[in-house]
């Protein structure tokens, strides 16, 4: 029996060995050299010299006024992103899981947005937020040309107007996987519900989101991840602008490694952001599980 279990446990860490090797090669190692990096001064260039300065690097972006503009720009958007992905997700993916003539119609017209890189969303929002982009015609089009602005140079809307987007994208993403989670919920259980009077709100609530938890958590986690992390929206649509106003943390690191040669603060602000995702992580699904023991 134990050659049997030696013999198996041999053939699972052969089959894993490729991947393992990947995620060694592609994750682990990038992350212990931008750990080494972030301390040391080194502008990226092959042969120069390493300058041993320690957290000096860390200081320096906390010391940032653009750090903290972006800081602010990242938690506004992991906030309304967690606000509205999955709960939206979740109403359209029920919508569509009721079968309704041409469901399959808008399942797929909301899912599209997923298929594309964000780089060309970034893009083709950019031509509609444009000063003589559609957004503004049509608005000149319907009579409230008085609202037209440029809404990605505009101080007062360009953060929003890219959160928009962020939430816009996103949606289709989150309703496939819970559109996912709703074909494990046995039809017994709701024709049960109907039986007793539940109206189709109550079966909503006391049926559909409770067994759904598990995947709604995973969804939630995925999102702070995913928008903690986005880059290219920001870097196609304001390169961080108007004056720095949208910047993310990893704007700021793409700017400082590669336009500034500053390669030490930039490996600073990736280690930094590795420690941001993986804090509201593990505090968002502690929060999570807290709230399912205290039910």
């Amino acid at each position: 029996m134990n050659v049997k279990t030696n013999k198996d446990k041999a053939k699972i860490f052969l089959f894993s060995l490729p991947a393992l090797v990947i995620y060694i090669l592609f994750l682990i190692v990038p992350m212990i050299g931008a750990l080494y990096f972030s301390v040391v001064n080194w502008n990226g260039i092959k042969g120069a010299p390493l300058q041993f300065v320690g957290l000096e690097n860390y200081l320096n972006v906390f010391k940032d006024k653009d750090f903290l503009i972006s800081l602010k720009n990242m938690f506004a958007m992991v906030f309304f992103s967690v606000l509205f992905h999955t709960p939206i997700a979740l109403l359209l993916a029920v919508a569509i899981n009721t079968k309704f003539r041409g469901h399959r119609f808008f399942k797929v017209i909301y899912f599209v947005p997923t298929i594309f890189p964000l780089t060309a969303i970034g893009l083709l929002w950019y031509f509609i937020f444009m000063p003589n982009g559609s957004l503004n015609s049509l608005l000149e089009f319907i009579g409230l040309a008085d609202l037209a602005k440029g809404w990605l140079i505009d101080s007062s809307t360009a953060m929003g107007a890219i959160i928009f987007v962020n939430i816009w994208a996103g949606v289709g993403y989150y309703m496939v996987i819970l559109l996912a989670g709703l074909t494990t919920i046995p039809e017994e259980v709701y024709e049960a519900a109907e039986m007793d009077g539940a109206s189709a709100v109550q079966k909503f609530f006391h049926i559909t989101v409770p067994m759904l938890k598990p995947i709604i958590t995973l969804c939630i986690l995925m999102d702070i991840i995913g928008t903690v992390k986005v880059f290219d929206l920001i870097f196609v649509m304001t390169e961080g602008g108007p004056n720095g106003l949208t910047n993310l943390p990893t704007t700021l690191m793409y700017y400082e490694a590669f336009r500034y040669n500053n390669y030490g603060v930039g490996s600073a602000l990736g280690v930094i952001i590795f420690v941001i995702a993986l804090v509201l992580t593990i505090g968002s699904e502690s929060i999570m599980n807290r709230k399912e023991k205290n039910q």
